[in-house]
């Protein structure tokens, strides 16, 4: 018969579901909001890897002791108040238990956790610091933790909490926030005209009377120059204007000149 007992896990409960007939063959188990108050009923569970009891109201850590593969432990929201029962599980990389009655460092029993070789993870709070156990507001919390558990990789959610301080970081983005410097004035150099320095007219080499065709070749030269810093369709146009100009001026002058010889 399926138990649906709420101080205990029975194995026809794990059974159930899991959806599994032989317990050696579950491997990840979620109880999750069922009103457990104890965990039992793990005995043939030998090659279970992860145990999730969130939200529960499991006040002690207790039998796991046939659970050897355990890797990761799941006790969210539940109320333990002494982190115990674990010396056994070398396989354990993750313990999570935010939101639990952890209220001093002795309750966390940091030299057991220690002994744990392949402890990575531990979760007492989450990231921004929401769900915590009382000791996370000890004075020196984080420092204790990671001078007795120096394997951790993660801590609270931190990555490499040893080199990263998430918490101060926050806190110096918000003071930066709170009183931002004023942006810096952007000043901009005067920039001269395209024309500066370019003369019209014959004194500055230009299409002046009796230029000739030097005059207009040198003309031809300095629009040329001139289009170079023009947009790329600009440049089309004026240097097609230009070549327009420079070929009727031409001759113009050419025709010119002419009639001043046939008078001379």
């Amino acid at each position: 018969m399926r138990s649906n007992s709420i101080t205990g896990l029975t194995e026809e409960g794990i059974k159930g579901a899991t959806q599994r007939f032989d317990l050696e063959i579950v491997f990840k188990l979620s109880w999750t909001f069922k009103v457990l108050t104890r965990i039992s009923g793990l005995d043939k569970c030998i090659n279970l890897v992860e145990l999730n009891l969130t939200g529960n109201q499991i006040s002690r850590i207790e039998g796991l002791d046939c659970v050897l593969q355990l890797r990761r432990l799941i006790l969210t929201s539940n109320r333990i108040s002494r982190i115990e029962g674990l010396a056994h599980l070398s396989r354990l990389e993750g313990l999570w238990l935010q939101d639990n009655k952890l209220a001093s460092m002795e309750a966390l029993a940091l030299p057991a956790l220690g002994a744990l070789p392949a402890l990575r993870c531990l979760y007492l709070q989450n990231l921004d610091r929401s769900a915590p156990n009382p000791v996370c507001r000890t004075a020196g919390y984080k420092a204790a933790l990671l001078a007795a558990l120096p394997g951790l990789s993660n801590l609270d959610g931190e990555r490499s909490p040893a080199s990263l301080n998430y918490a101060e970081l926050a806190a110096e983005y918000d003071a930066f926030r709170a009183a931002a410097p004023r942006p810096k004035e952007l000043v901009l150099p005067d920039v001269a005209p395209w024309l500066a320095g370019v003369a019209h007219g014959a004194a500055g080499g230009g299409l002046g009377r009796g230029g000739g065709a030097a005059a207009a070749a040198r003309t031809a030269g300095t629009y040329r120059d001139i289009a170079l810093f023009l947009p790329p369709p600009q440049v089309v146009k004026g240097l097609d204007e230009c070549e327009d100009l420079i070929k009727t001026l031409s001759h113009e002058i050419a025709t010119f000149a002419g009639m001043l010889e046939a008078k001379g």
